[in-house]
C-alpha cells in the first residue's frame, strides 16, 4: 500500500513538473510574441504586460528550476538545473534591484490629465533616470480600460536643462501642448478618433 501511494505521488510530482517545464517554456517565448503584439495594436494591457523582459525572465527561471525539480529523480539532471535555474533568478533579481533603475528603466507616472470633454482620454506624465539625467515620458491614453490604446506622445532628456520637460497641457481634445526648458512650446495634433499623435516630439 505505501509503495503503490509513493508510486502515486511520484507520478504526480513528474506530472506537475512537466506542466512546470511547459509554462516555463511559453514564459520564455512569450515576452518577445506578446512585445510584437503590443507594438502592432498599442493596446494598453499588452504594453503595461510586456513593457519589461525581466518579470519574464524572472518566471520562466522559476518556473523551469522547479519543474526540474519535480520532473526527474536523477539528481545529476535536477539539481544542476535547479541550481542554473536559480542563479538565473538571482541574477534578474539583483538586475531589477541595482542596475534596472540606474540604466533609466524605473520609470514613475507623476502626471495624468484628461483630456477635456473627453473623460476617456488621457495624457500621462512619467519620470526616470539615466544614470544623473532626468528623464521624462508622454503618453497617450485613449478608450475604455479594457480596450484602450496606449500612444507615446514625447520623450525628453534633461542632461541639458533646455530639453527638460517644463509642462505638457491640453489645448483642446485633440492636441497637446509640450514647454521645454529653453521656453519652446511645441504643440502636437491628435488622431480625433484614436487618439494617436500625428508625431513624437523627442528632446534633444
Amino acid at each position: 500500500m505505501t509503495t503503490m501511494t509513493n508510486t502515486r505521488t511520484g507520478r504526480g510530482g513528474r506530472l506537475l513538473g512537466g506542466l512546470l517545464l511547459v509554462a516555463g517554456l511559453l514564459a520564455v517565448a512569450a515576452h518577445p510574441l506578446g512585445s510584437r503584439a503590443a507594438d502592432s495594436t498599442r493596446l494598453l494591457v499588452l504594453v503595461s504586460a510586456f513593457e519589461y523582459r525581466w518579470p519574464w525572465a524572472l518566471t520562466a527561471s522559476l518556473l523551469l528550476g522547479a519543474g526540474a525539480w519535480l520532473a526527474t529523480r536523477r539528481n545529476a539532471i535536477r539539481v544542476p538545473a535547479a541550481v542554473l535555474c536559480g542563479v538565473a533568478a538571482a541574477g534578474v533579481l539583483a538586475f531589477r534591484l541595482l542596475l534596472f533603475p540606474i540604466l533609466g528603466g524605473d520609470w514613475e507616472e507623476t502626471d495624468r490629465r484628461a483630456a477635456p470633454h473627453h473623460a476617456q482620454r488621457h495624457l500621462v506624465v512619467e519620470r526616470g533616470s539615466a544614470m544623473i539625467d532626468p528623464l521624462w515620458r508622454v503618453s497617450v491614453v485613449d478608450g475604455p480600460p479594457l480596450t484602450a490604446h496606449h500612444w507615446p506622445a514625447g520623450s525628453f532628456n534633461g542632461d541639458d536643462p533646455a530639453d527638460e520637460l517644463l509642462d505638457v497641457t491640453w489645448s483642446d481634445p485633440d492636441t497637446l501642448s509640450f514647454t521645454t526648458g529653453d521656453g519652446t512650446v511645441t504643440t502636437v495634433r491628435l488622431d480625433r478618433d484614436t487618439g494617436r499623435p500625428e508625431r513624437e516630439v523627442s528632446r534633444p
